[in-house]
């Protein structure tokens, strides 16, 4: 079969030749646009001093190339021979890339323009804060920079749809005014999630809390896996299993954050048998005081050693003591040391600690157990 001869939905080889050429010239021209910009105006963008030209450019490049092969497509479709429908259709397919290659770039460079925002604002800071000031800080910016961003994101997807099912000939008005019961329907099914929409915002907002914190919660107590658009996951400390809770939750129950806290307050009550001499009890509770507020982590402000009260059955010293440590884990290791430190002042000064006894004085028997 001769060249001249092949046709496909009435296009002849010259229609179809056209069409081919036409696409791939854009190909090789979209291409040339690639390869020059990367060439000169990447190297041009990273010379200046701000950021928001190597934004653009990183930006623009990728959905540049696809919006020129897209537009070559389109120039090549009307040398085509097409049925009404067909071209109605081809249309709006190519519309539909269209738009959702302008999105994506404003989705970019939305989003670089916050990180940059984001990353300004912490430089002037890190001349004026401490080192720690500044990591805290930063998690509160990463934070609600990735609140705007998702915020910024969830909008422009939703403005990108409507423009789309308008440009698809949809009447995106007449779909809601018909749907009349059934929309109050569908606004009954989506009130929960859009609840926990609302607590996912709230959550970042507060800043209550964020994925790897230690948290209580409710009956639980965990670390944070994941704080997902619906619902948070936890690893629960209890089995190391995981437990997803609606984010709405969180609006209405106070939660207890353990992440960054730096001081910990130890509380003991020590119980000393009542045969212990009262000039030993003094002893005991200086050396407490001396082995106590010799550590550089404690707050001598927030100590308090001594003789709390005479109880049923034992003599109770209290140490109570407040020290500055990295972190929860640390404070649990911490803790342990330190009981086990008291227990050998405990042994240099010969006192040991009282065990629950009581004496019973029965009626009628003398102290040898006779009548």
């Amino acid at each position: 079969m001769a060249m001249e001869d092949i046709s496909l939905y009435g296009n002849g080889a010259s229609e179809l030749g056209s069409f081919a050429l036409v696409v791939a010239a854009s190909f090789i021209i979209a291409l040339i646009v690639r390869g020059f910009v990367k060439k000169h105006l990447e190297n041009l963008a990273k010379n200046t001093s701000t950021k928001v030209d190597d934004l653009l450019v990183e930006g623009l490049l990728g959905p540049a190339v696809w919006l020129i092969i897209v537009l070559g497509v389109k120039v090549g479709k009307d040398g085509l021979v097409l049925s009404d429908v067909a071209a109605v259709w081809f249309e709006r397919v190519l519309t539909i890339l269209s738009i959702a290659i302008l999105f994506t770039v404003v989705v970019r460079f939305f989003k670089g323009i916050v990180a940059i925002i984001a990353e300004n604002y912490l430089k002037r800071l890190s001349a004026e804060l401490t080192e720690e000031e500044l990591l805290e800080r930063r998690r509160s910016v990463d934070r609600v920079t990735r609140q705007i961003t998702e915020v910024g994101n969830m909008l422009l997807f939703i403005l990108a749809a409507l423009t789309l099912l308008t440009n698809m000939g949809v009447d995106v008005k007449a779909i809601w005014a018909s749907l009349g019961i059934g929309g109050i329907a569908i606004v009954v099914a989506v009130k929960d999630p859009l609840t926990n929409v609302v607590g996912r915002l709230y959550i970042f907002s507060t800043g209550i809390f964020d994925e790897g914190h230690f948290i209580e919660f409710d009956k639980w107590s965990g670390t944070v896996k994941r704080i997902g658009v619906f619902r948070t996951s936890l690893e629960l400390f209890s089995d190391m299993t995981t437990l997803t809770i609606p984010n709405a939750a969180f609006i209405q129950k106070p939660v207890k954050n353990y992440f960054g806290r730096t001081k910990f307050m130890y509380k003991w009550d020590l119980d000393l048998p009542y045969e212990t001499e009262a000039g030993r009890v003094d002893e005991l509770v200086s050396a407490l005081k001396e082995h106590v507020l010799s550590k550089p982590e404690v707050n001598g402000a927030s100590t308090w050693i001594y003789l709390a009260k005479l109880g049923e059955h034992s003599k109770v010293v209290r140490v109570w003591f407040q020290a500055n440590l990295p972190d929860w884990a640390t404070s649990l290791h911490y803790g342990s040391q330190a009981l086990g430190e008291i227990q050998d002042i405990f042994s240099k000064h010969g006192v040991s600690f009282a065990f629950p006894t009581q004496t019973v004085h029965l009626e009628g028997v003398n102290g040898e157990g006779k009548k």
